[in-house]
C-alpha cells in the first residue's frame, strides 16, 4: 500500500534535500507502527538517530511528530474509507483510536465531514464516472417557452 503524504511547508522553502528522504522514512515508520501509538524515541531508533536529532529535523521541517502522526492517520483513513469492506469501527481500530467517536471527531476536523459522509461521496464519485473506454451518455436539454 502506497501512501501519498503532504510535503512539509519547509520542503518548498529550501529545506535541505537530505531531510526529505528522512521525513519520508519517518512517515513510513509511523504508518507501519499504527495501530500502536508511535513514539518519537522509537522512531528515532528505527531511523538510526538520536531523539534530539529527530527533533531538530522536525523543527527544521517546520512540523511536529504529533502532526506527522495525525497526517498519516488522515491519509490512511481516506484510503480505508474508499474500501467498502472495512467498517468505520474497524478503520478506527486500525488507526489506533480507542473509540470510534474519537476517530469520527478527528476525521471531521481533518476533512470537514464525517467518515460516513466522506465514504458516501467517494462511492458516488466512483459510480458517477463512466468505465474507461465506455461511450459517454449525452444529455439533451430542451428549453420550453413560457
Amino acid at each position: 500500500m502506497t501512501l501519498a503524504f503532504y510535503r512539509p511547508a519547509a520542503a518548498s522553502s529550501g529545506l535541505a534535500a537530505s531531510a526529505l528522504p528522512q521525513l519520508a522514512l519517518l512517515q513510513a515508520y509511523i504508518a507501519q507502527t499504527l495501530p500502536a501509538s508511535p513514539r518519537l524515541t522509537d522512531a528515532a531508533t528505527a531511523l538510526h538517530m538520536s531523539s534530539r536529532s529527530l527533533q531538530r529535523l522536525l523543527q527544521q521541517s517546520q512540523c511536529t511528530f504529533r502532526g506527522l502522526v495525525a497526517q498519516c492517520r488522515h491519509q490512511l483513513a481516506k484510503q480505508y474509507l474508499r474500501q467498502p469492506v472495512l467498517s468505520i469501527q474497524q478503520i478506527a481500530i486500525e488507526l489506533g483510536f480507542e473509540e470510534q467517536s474519537s476517530f469520527q471527531k478527528a476525521f471531521k476536523h481533518w476533512q470537514g465531514c464525517s467518515p460516513g459522509l466522506y465514504r458516501q461521496r467517494c462511492s458516488q464519485h466512483t459510480h458517477a464516472l463512466p468505465a474507461k473506454g465506455a461511450p459517454s451518455a449525452s444529455l439533451q436539454v430542451t428549453y420550453g417557452t413560457n
